[in-house]
């Protein structure tokens, strides 16, 4: 079956003499052409494959070229008249083939740019055996931020780096790119003197040229790896090292950080956590770290977060520089979370990786779920499990319940269809389902059927099922007649999740539940099937008055209901247990109110993830009509009492989103005095001055003061004020703003801010030298509710000078975060989409999830009409394909609960500000 896919015909490509490169043979095209006519498909055919590739890259720092010599080994198991390898953006030099050292006679080589391959085809049949590709060739390292390019410093030197995944390893040598054909890698990189080179394997030899005054620096031979995890740098960064401890796994072996030489002393954290993370992955998965050392490096141009290139994982800045003395906890669990990410990829994604970006996830989402796992082992007062939810369960939950979603598995062949699911799906859904998974398998099973799956198919590619084969027999301990297979199928190879609807059965103490999907929209038409019908294997946890049920409650897909029943005694039941099943849960109204009460109680049972779970599910059952508007509001009224982080933080979201729906309405000022009202209590409890708080506690002090100030409580307002109006006048170190507290106090500091105040700051950004700092003040400049200072700030970005390319896009989405932005956001993309697609192309998922951002808030006809016809002017997405249907229903979204909600929400909202006045 794999085979047969790999090679199905899709394309013909009709060849034209001017096509071809120039080489040896001296075939006619008519000659040629009757010999031969490849058919050819987006995927390289599986019966050529190679085993390794000795590569020799040698690039220009002045001149931004770069020339590069590979030889491929390749295995040949079928007899063919062409070959077929990946390339892109590289001219080819030269091209031969070998066996046992002769060359074979070549008739012509050809890119088909379409497809970003190199077609080698041959004068005669070549037979099963083993080849060798030697191709000569350069490439520009000036075109983009992605593949092999050149990064600009402050100081206006340069260094280079490489950027490979999913599909940029062509862009740097002509390779078989695809996560399946692993091979072993020679690398050799030639840099100036005072440079150093950096790649995946330690630096074996150096040999001096003194005609160009250069060294090529040769790598030890690398462990059998993917393309997309390969990686390139030289540069005249300094590091710091510590010894990673294996304590018996394997053996020790250093960890090193590199950074900038004035950055050295913001790599601690990172490195610390770096260290922390890689010991607990090495007992967690009882797998040995498989190479000789780990680097680290942050990148001063880099289009992602990070990457999980094998043995040197390359960081943008803002996610791995921290300066202790600037940072805030924000910062610092971002950067830990990224560093834990990108390490639990050495095991899991590059010991053993998906066959296919089809199953993406198996990396994405597993990565995302560790990381939650690791920093809770390492950092347990940051209590990261509970932050899961706001991190990422919640976000997911929206996206995953429109018809613009799609399964976890999802097909996928070309390179933006690939790009494109590097998505919320992958990473979000994909953890979250693995957390259910690991909940109803037990921690212990989970850990060791992922060691046993790590340990058979180290250094091999898998699908999902070689996952789940290795879960099973832990599963079968307890669920000896369930497949595990199947279950976990319901809810990888169908898009959404179910809605379990509660009610008290005919018998007393019971309560039969039944599902349904759950849509935003309960009366959109989804056209897509489901071979298991839109119906989901679920595992029911629970809780009462008299504390957790250990037992799980199986709620097949192919039966109505189930039925729970309650001890004597148990008075209110609350279903999926800290928010671990991948559902939402409804109620009948009295239950609803009772759990409502309990919240007021300050219930004991009600965990800090069970009062976020109930706050998430209630507004998002409001807004797809399953509950009253005033049920979830009522809900609401408990925050008074509420004194944990992850509660405020879901509420946090859902008042925002309400602020949203609400603007430009009356109802938008009673919103802000109800939660002025609800914020209160706990802001008479805060203080602005400088404290020694811990993290959570300091993050629950920051979200609270920031709610206040953003919803103009006066005293708020007015300190925000007065704090940044100081600093920004006087910039001496008494007039520093707290770290936890600056980017708010900056960003509502400029709400009202003059075009004076905005240039001064304006400066301030300029000069900045801290990235952390850096993106608080890109965010704070996009704040005023003036249109006309907005509109210069969007034209200043466009130059590199005063924002980085990595930077634009977001500060794009800043602006029309902004209300006084939005329209001129709107105006200047569609105006400037070509320039935009010039610059940053539409392979760049970055670039495609810019139109969901700006048309978020849009919730009128006019505005989809626009959408739509901007979408038919530029009908080519690229890998915001996706993007813009899910823009698209969003804002149909909108319209729609304007329609539907608008008088309800008004109407609860103004007697619960009467109430206050009485």
């Amino acid at each position: 079956m794999i085979f047969l896919k790999l090679c199905t015909v899709r394309i013909v490509i009709t060849y034209k003499p001017t096509q071809f490169r120039r080489c040896k043979s001296t075939v006619s095209f008519k000659n040629m052409e009757s010999i031969c006519k490849p058919k050819l498909t987006e995927r390289l055919c599986n019966y050529v494959r190679p085993t390794h590739y000795k590569l020799l890259l040698n690039p220009d720092l002045n001149t931004g070229i770069f020339v590069g010599d590979v030889a491929i080994d390749i295995n040949v198991k079928q007899t063919k008249q062409h070959l077929v390898l990946n390339t892109k953006f590289l001219h080819i030099d030269d091209l031969k083939v070998y066996r046992n050292n002769l060359e074979v006679s070549i008739a012509k080589f050809h890119e088909v740019e379409s497809l970003e391959q190199l077609v080698i085809i041959f004068d005669s049949n070549i037979t099963p055996g083993n080849y060798q590709l030697h191709i000569k060739y350069n490439g520009n390292l000036t075109r983009n931020i992605v593949g092999f390019y050149l990064s600009h410093l402050k100081d206006k030197s340069t260094m280079v780096a490489s950027k490979f995944q999913p599909t940029y390893a062509r862009q740097a040598f002509p390779c078989f790119d695809e996560p399946d054909f692993k091979a072993t890698y020679d690398i050799t990189l030639v840099k100036p003197l005072n440079y150093i080179a950096l790649s995946n394997m330690n630096e074996l030899s150096k040999t001096l040229d003194p005609a160009s005054n250069t060294e090529s620096v040769t790598f030890a031979t690398s462990v059998p790896m993917s393309t997309y995890l390969a990686c390139f740098v030289v540069c005249n960064f300094e590091s710091k090292e510590n010894e990673i401890l294996a304590n018996g796994i394997g053996n020790n072996f250093k960890l090193r950080s590199f950074a900038q030489k004035d950055q050295m002393h913001k790599i601690d954290f990172a490195q610390d956590i770096g260290k922390r993370a890689t010991e607990f992955y090495i007992k967690y998965y009882e797998v040995p770290f498989p190479l000789p050392k780990l680097d680290m490096i942050a990148i001063p141009d880099y289009v992602s977060g990070a990457t999980e290139h094998w043995g040197l994982i390359t960081y943008r800045e803002t996610s791995f520089l921290i300066d202790e003395d600037t940072a805030s906890s924000k910062n610092k669990i971002s950067v830990a979370n990224t560093v834990a990410h990108e390490l639990a990829h050495m095991w899991f994604g590059n010991l053993v990786t998906m066959k296919w970006w089809d199953e993406v996830w198996l990396n994405e989402g597993f990565a995302s779920y560790m990381q939650v796992k690791s920093l809770n082992a390492i950092e347990p007062s940051w209590t990261m499990l509970d932050q899961f939810l706001t991190r990422t369960l919640h976000s997911v939950l929206v996206t995953d319940a429109k018809l613009s979603s799609h399964p976890i598995v999802q097909t996928v062949e070309t390179p933006d269809q690939i790009t494109a699911i590097f998505d919320a799906i992958s990473y979000n859904k994909g953890a979250s389902v693995l957390r259910m998974l690991e909940g109803f398998i037990g921690e212990e099973n989970f850990r060791r059927g992922v060691s046993d799956y790590l340990k058979k198919y180290e250094f091999g590619n898998t699908v999902t099922q070689d996952l789940l084969s290795s879960m099973e027999p832990y599963f079968k301990k307890n669920y000896p007649d369930l497949s595990l297979k199947y279950i976990m199928d319901t809810w990888t190879r169908q898009m959404g999740y179910p809605l379990l609807s509660v009610k008290p059965g005919e018998q007393t103490n019971t309560y039969i539940v039944t599902q349904s999907r759950y849509l935003i929209n309960p009366q959109a038409v989804d056209n897509e099937t489901s071979e298991f019908r839109y119906r989901w294997y679920i595992p029911i946890t629970y809780k009462t008055n008299k504390g957790s049920k250990d037992a799980i409650v199986w709620f097949p897909n192919n039966q109505d209901s189930a039925t729970i029943t309650l001890d004597e005694g148990e008075t209110w039941l609350k279903i999926n247990n800290n928010q671990v099943g991948y559902y939402r849960v409804d109620y009948t109204a009295d239950m609803w109110r009772n759990l409502i009460q309990e919240l007021k109680n300050r219930s004991e049972q009600l965990t800090i993830s069970d009062r976020s779970h109930l706050l998430n599910d209630i507004f998002a059952l409001a807004e797809s009509e399953y509950v009253p508007y005033a049920v979830a509001l009522d809900l609401s009224t408990y925050l008074n009492v509420e004194s944990d982080f992850v509660p405020w933080e879901t509420a946090t979201s859902i008042l925002a989103t309400l602020s949203e729906r609400l603007s430009n309405t009356p109802a938008h000022d009673n919103l802000e005095k109800y939660i002025q009202s609800l914020v209160k209590p706990l802001y008479e409890k805060q203080t602005w001055e400088k404290t020694n708080l811990g993290v959570i506690v300091g993050l629950l002090r920051a979200r609270i003061l920031s709610l206040a100030a953003t919803y103009r409580l006066p005293e708020a307002e007015e300190k925000v004020r007065s704090l940044f109006l100081t600093w920004l006048n006087s910039r001496s170190d008494q007039a520093l703003i707290e770290t936890d507290l600056r980017d708010f106090v900056y960003y509502r500091g400029m709400k009202s801010a003059t075009q004076e105040e905005w240039d001064k700051l304006w400066q301030i950004y300029l000069k900045e030298e801290d990235v952390q700092e850096q993106a608080k003040l890109r965010s704070a400049l996009a704040a005023p509710r003036d249109a006309n200072i907005l509109k210069r700030f969007l034209d200043l970005a466009w130059d590199e000078n005063n924002i980085r390319s990595q930077d634009y896009l977001n500060v794009v989405s800043y602006i029309s975060s902004n209300p006084n932005g939005t329209e001129l956001v709107w105006d200047n993309v569609r105006t400037n989409w070509p320039k935009l697609v010039d610059r940053f192309t539409l392979n760049s998922r970055y670039l495609g999830s810019l139109i969901p951002d700006i048309t978020e808030t849009f919730n009128t006809e006019q505005r989809l009409k626009e959408m739509e016809q901007f979408f038919a002017q530029y009908p080519e997405a690229g890998a915001g394909e996706s993007a813009r249907t899910r823009a698209l229903e969003t804002v149909r979204n909108n319209i729609k609960w304007s329609a539907t909600h608008l008088n309800d929400v008004s109407t609860w909202l103004q007697e619960a500000v009467n109430n206050q006045k009485h």
